[in-house]
């Protein structure tokens, strides 16, 4: 009976020693400490990369510091997200949101994460993100985030649904002004100097290079009417000679060149209405210019707000 006490002691104080804080355990507080405290000095640096390497040596060397290796994850990918690789950045607060989904800093890994799907041209991605984000956190985090959709959808040319976006920025937001100045912009996309492609094809069809003069390429104009012209006054003298089959060659040349000119016109159009749409949008995010900076700060509060009128 007493060799089963006796055992039964054992097996409790294994248990509880397995239980202990790991820098109890064996690990060095002040030497995670310090190892973070180095990797931050390369992170204020800028220097990233070796920042990185540093992070992941204490995750290494310090898996039971449960604080300092959240940190450590989270600039990860911050770190990433400051040399702009943004694939990296992705992956880090992927890594982050997983292994600590309770965490303080969700948030901001969400809105970095979504950026960095932006960056990469992963508008699905990045708009899933960005509503998970919205679901989960209220106030500046959840504006950043519909702010962010909208400017995706303004890219996509879903002018509806951006404005739609735009419209849920609440007046008291540091958002709203810019958010107001995109939805008075996006109204007036309609009443765009505009080009129709039919019109500019059936002018260059009656005359060529007219097509062109309509969407204002007076060059390709003057070069469609005359190619067209010597053309076709070519393949008439020559035909007045009785010189049927150099005239069939030349006819021939000419429908090429003929039917070029209506297709091109008619592209001309698409590229003026494309451009001058363009000219506008960017003409919008020129006059407002919105722009997130991490201060390095790992609390949620450590992303500060730039705006330009």
């Amino acid at each position: 009976m007493r060799s089963i006490d006796i055992n039964l002691v054992v097996l409790l104080l294994i248990f509880f020693v397995t239980q202990l804080p790991c820098e109890v355990r064996g690990e060095n507080w002040d030497d995670c400490e310090r190892q973070f405290s180095f990797a931050e000095d390369l992170f204020n640096e800028a220097d990233y990369f070796r920042a990185i390497s540093e992070y992941k040596r204490l995750i290494f060397l310090c898996p039971g510091s449960k604080q300092l290796c959240e940190r450590a994850y989270f600039k990860i990918g911050l770190s990433y997200f400051r040399a702009n690789q943004w694939r990296g950045a992705r992956e880090a607060f992927g890594t982050f949101l997983i292994t600590f989904p309770d965490s303080l800093m969700k948030p901001a890994a969400l809105y970095l994460r979504g950026m960095s799907e932006k960056h990469l041209s992963l508008d699905g991605e990045a708009l899933a993100t960005f509503a998970r984000l919205m679901e989960t956190a209220g106030g500046e985090y959840q504006e950043k985030a519909t702010y962010q959709s909208a400017l995706i959808f303004v890219d996509r040319e879903e002018w509806d649904r951006a404005g739609e976006m735009f419209s849920r920025i609440p007046a008291e937001s540091t958002l709203f002004d810019s958010a107001r100045v995109f939805s008075a912009g996006l109204e007036q996309i309609d009443s765009l100097p505009h080009k129709s492609p039919p019109v500019a094809g059936t002018l260059a069809a009656v005359l060529p290079g007219a097509g062109h003069l309509y969407t204002e390429r007076p060059k390709d104009a003057l070069v469609a009417f005359l190619l067209n012209g010597f053309f076709i006054w070519s393949a008439i003298e020559l035909f007045e000679d009785d010189k049927h089959v150099t005239g069939g060659i030349v006819a021939f040349f000419e429908l090429g060149w003929y039917t070029g000119n209506i297709y091109s016109a008619i592209s001309s159009a698409h590229k003026f209405n494309k451009r001058t749409q363009d000219d506008f949008i960017k003409g919008l995010k020129n006059r407002v210019t919105v722009s997130y900076l991490h201060t390095g700060d790992t609390r949620c509060d450590g992303i500060m707000l730039s705006m330009h009128f």
